[in-house]
Formats: C-alpha cells, structure tokens, sequence
C-alpha cells in the first residue's frame, strides 16, 4: 500500500472513530437517561391514577401544575387531546418538555423518537378507562448527562492513538534510511537500505540503493582510472630513460633521439586523449552541431585511412552509404569514427580490408565497421568502450594505443543520444555498430 494511501486512510479512519465514539457514547447517555425519566413517569402515572380515581379530573390537573417544570408530565387521552381544555388555569407555568408534542395518534405506551434529536416518553395511567396517558418531551440536552467538558477526551484519545501510529510507521522507515546515509556518509559505500513494502518510502531506498551502487561503481572506475593512467605512464617514460642513458653512451645518439621522439609523441597522444575524455565525461562540454552529410564525412574518412593502410597492404572500403544528414558536432563525430576505423584498420590482417557501410532505419542511421582480425572473446565485448580496457588474446600490447580511442567514441557518440555496440561477425572479424538519431527534417526526400 502507498504512503500517500495509507496517510489518507489514517485520517480517515480517524474521522470514523471519532464519529462512532460520539455515537456511542450519545446512545449510552441517553439510554441512561431515557430510562431515569421513564422511571419517574411511571411513579408519576401510579400517583396520577390514584388522585383521578379519588378526586377526580380537577385535583389531578391541580397536582400536575404543582410539579416542577422539568418534572411535569402532560396528561392526555388516546387521541393525543388533552382532558384539561375546559378547567386549565389562566397562564399556567410552562417550562422544558411542557409544549405539544407532535407524536403520532392513537397514544401508545413506549419510546418516541421526535425530530430534531427529541425524544417522547409515554406511560399509561393504571385502571383508568378509557385509557389516559402521561407524556413527557425530553430534548436533547435532557438526555446527554456527560458533562461537556469530557467531549473532547475520546477525541484526543482517537487522533493520538491514529497520529503515534502513523508516525511510528514512518518514523521507523526514515530512521533506518538515515542509519544507513550516516554510514555510507562515514566511507562504508557498500552499506545499503533493507527496507521492504511497496509505498514510497520503500521506493525512495531502492532509488537510494540504485545511486550507492552507481557512486560505489563511479569511485571504483576512478580508481581504476588512476591505476591505468599510471601504469601507461609508467612505460613510455622508463622508455624515454632508457633512450636518454644510450643517446649519451651512443657515439651517434640519432637513433636514440628517434626513440625518444617516438616516445614523446605517444606521450603526448596519451595526454590528449586523456584530457578528451575528461572533458566529456565531466559534461563540461558543449556539442557545436551543424548539419553534417555522413557520405561526406565517412568517404574523408575513409580516403585517409586507406592511405595509411597501403603500407600494409590493408585496404579500406565505403561498401555502401544512404545520403542522409543529421545535426551533429562534425570535429567530434568525425573524431569518434575516426577512432573506429583506425582501430579496425590497425588489427585487421595485411592483404584484408576495412569495410564500411551507413544505412539508414527509420528514424536512425546505423554505421558499422568491419575488420577481418580475430575477434574479441564474448565476455571481453561489453568492456571494449571502457578507458584502458584490452583483450589480450586478440589486442596485443604491440599493436599501439592506449584503450582510450574506443570509449572517447562511446562517450561522443552517447552525448549526441546515440548508441555504440560490438559483436564477432560469424565470417571472422570484429563488427561494431554507431547509431545515430536522425530529425523528421533530416531526412531524404
């Protein structure tokens, strides 16, 4: 049950106590009541009886005005008419429950209940006939003895006991969120909430869960990051030394200082791809986007790559291509496919070739990348867009780069709200996919 339903509930469930207490407590005070007045009116009618019977008509309405106001009982036949009509003194007292009473005709003995919360009771006169009655009208103030004062307790009694549930019930689910920010608050990242339920509170700690794993997964890439960044650091430098202490030994240090060019410049590769990559992931960034005819772009991109590959007799195909412009960043899409097809062409096998092809599916455009090497293991497929992230079966440390081209692409290719994926084509070879979104306005006639 929600939260928002069970709050709603509570005060509702309040309401309905409180009015059935005050029912309750009515009917019980004035059943007391009824039956302490219907008492008296049944000693009245012994006495009554007994003076009409002696005396007459005369001394019984004589003993009747004598009484009290609020003790006073009217006297009337069957049909409700009152036997007094010729001999009523001038101006007698009335008083509370002394005017008519509008109850139904012929008379019985009993309860009436009247309008307006009134009540009538009625009692028969003993051995009188034809039979005569004593009525007597209570109000409602007449029949509820319970001071006005004690109203308000079951009322108090009722909303306290309704409130210290309600917040009991939530209390106790906030506190336990609570207990476990302060320890993920102390550096504990691996404590989570256990809270069960299907309200808000419980989706509220399932949502917290999520962001714990999310922030634990964060600082652990970090980490990793850290690690990695080190480690390829590490590496060209030793290297960088090693140049130094030949080219000072070396009688002709010039292919010493080549080594140490080669090694500054994948220095400085490594430094530039790094800072990409923080500047995107960072969201720092603003795409520049314009519109960008793919076919254009894919066959720059592929002139170049070609050339580079002729060394190796590796070649590097736009097999086919829908013309079709999307609104994108050109450096930085131009850069993410880039970083494909380089990584295709550096991996596939000398005399083979890099396909390329863009198609257009509905509303998005779908650019894939072929190579003829090896492949990826299938559990290594997920981490290949992750930074520093190789196969060692298949990419080899030998064949240059640093892991970083794959996810700068990734991380561009989501920023324009696209997707990137990769799967072993059945023929051999790595396949991977860049979507694109593509405007109703973006398309070709």
């Amino acid at each position: 049950m929600s939260l928002f339903l069970r709050i709603f509930l509570s005060f509702w469930l309040a309401a309905v106590l409180l009015a059935a207490s005050f029912f309750v407590l009515g009917r019980y005070s004035g059943n007391q009541a009824i039956e302490r007045h219907q008492a008296i009116l049944q000693a009245q009618a012994e006495i009554v009886a007994s003076i009409w019977i002696e005396n007459g008509q005369r001394a019984t309405m004589h003993w009747l005005f004598q009484q009290s106001a609020e003790q006073r009982p009217q006297l009337v036949n069957e049909m409700g008419q009152s036997p007094f009509k010729r001999h009523r003194p001038a101006n007698p007292a009335r008083g509370p429950g002394h005017g008519p009473i509008p109850i139904n005709i012929p008379v019985s003995s009993g309860v009436e209940r009247l309008q307006h919360g009134k009540v009538a009771l009625v009692v028969a006169l003993p051995s009188i006939n034809p039979p005569h009655f004593l009525v007597k009208q209570l109000d409602p103030g007449q029949l509820h003895r319970l001071p006005m004062a004690l109203w308000p307790l079951p009322a108090l009694i009722i909303i306290s006991l309704v409130s210290y549930m309600l917040a009991t019930m939530l209390s106790r689910r906030i506190r336990e969120l609570r207990r476990t920010v302060q320890v993920i608050s102390a550096g504990d990242l691996t404590a989570r909430v256990k809270l069960g339920g299907q309200d808000e509170v419980s989706a509220l700690a399932t949502d917290f869960n999520r962001m714990a794993d999310r922030l634990n997964d964060i600082l652990n890439s970090q980490r990793q990051l850290v690690s990695d960044v080190s480690h390829e650091l590490r590496s060209p430098l030793a290297r960088l030394r090693i140049a130094l202490e030949l080219a000072e030994r070396a009688a002709n240090p010039a292919s010493a200082l080549q080594r140490i060019a080669k090694e500054a410049d994948e220095l400085e590769q490594l430094v530039t791809d790094l800072l990409s990559l923080a500047r995107i992931e960072s969201g720092q960034f603003r795409l520049e986007k314009k519109t960008v005819t793919l076919c254009e772009l894919l066959k720059r991109i592929v002139a170049d790559a070609h050339y580079e590959g002729k060394a190796s007799h590796r070649h590097v195909r736009l097999q086919s291509c829908s013309d079709t412009s999307i609104q994108a960043d050109p450096v930085l899409l131009h850069s993410a496919i880039e970083n494909v097809v380089r990584n295709a062409l550096r991996y596939t096998p000398d005399e083979s070739e890099v396909v390329v092809n863009l198609q257009l599916q509905h509303d998005v455009v779908c650019i894939t990348i072929d190579d003829q090497g090896k492949g990826v293991p299938e559990q290594a497929l997920a981490r290949l867009f992750v930074p520093f992230a190789r196969v060692a079966e298949a990419r080899e440390r030998d064949s240059g780069g640093f892991g970083l081209g794959l996810a700068i692409t990734g991380r561009v290719i989501q920023a324009h709200g696209g997707q990137v994926s990769a799967m072993n084509r059945v023929q051999g070879g790595l396949r991977v996919s860049l979507t694109l979104p593509v405007s109703a306005s973006d398309q070709p006639n």
